[in-house]
């Protein structure tokens, strides 16, 4: 269903509320809402297909999903990975550049001050490039209000289960808008 070759790859994560309660009635009860399943995707920017994707359960930081999405990413050579802010670590930079033979395009933190793709970013950064990473907010968006934004199994395991299913489906649904 993918083309082999994809030129932009955007990659983001969101959660997923697992409880039932509607969040202004959690907020009124003072319940705290401490987990939920973290969706993490990989995009295709021109079709906007997801390639790779992953559900745990959250909060944990984009950036363990990432050097083993990236990694999977090699078969479809993309010229540019783009990813927000989160993502800026020296490893994540490493890999994109040197496993997958990829440019990233990921801004600088504040505090960035070491680091040899880190600190040689500033000169690769494109705005232009970057601007089209909001390709895959519209995905997550997409998933969201079509396949509904929580999860209501009862397990970790069901509800991680759940938020795959709900990103196979959004291929499913985009490959027939596409093709």
């Amino acid at each position: 269903m993918h083309p082999p070759d994809c030129e932009l790859t955007a990659m983001d994560g969101t959660g997923h509320t697992s409880d039932y309660a509607d969040h202004n009635y959690a907020k009124i009860r003072g319940k705290c809402r401490k987990s939920y399943i973290k969706n993490h995707i990989c995009i295709d920017v021109d079709t906007r297909m997801i390639i790779n994707y992953a559900a745990n359960r959250g909060p944990k930081y984009d950036t363990q999903f990432a050097i083993a999405s990236i990694r999977q990413l090699k078969p479809y050579k993309p010229h540019y990975i783009l990813a927000d802010r989160a993502y800026d670590t020296e490893a994540i930079r490493k890999c994109i550049n040197e496993e997958v033979g990829a440019f990233d395009q990921i801004p600088l933190k504040t505090r960035a001050k070491t680091g040899h793709y880190r600190l040689n970013s500033s000169t690769i950064f494109w705005p232009d490039v970057y601007a089209r990473r909001m390709n895959v907010e519209s995905v997550i968006s997409v998933i969201k209000r079509r396949f509904n934004g929580g999860n209501y199994g009862r397990s970790t395991k069901l509800q991680n289960k759940e938020t795959k299913l709900k990103d196979v489906l959004y291929n499913i649904y985009r490959a027939i808008q596409v093709f």
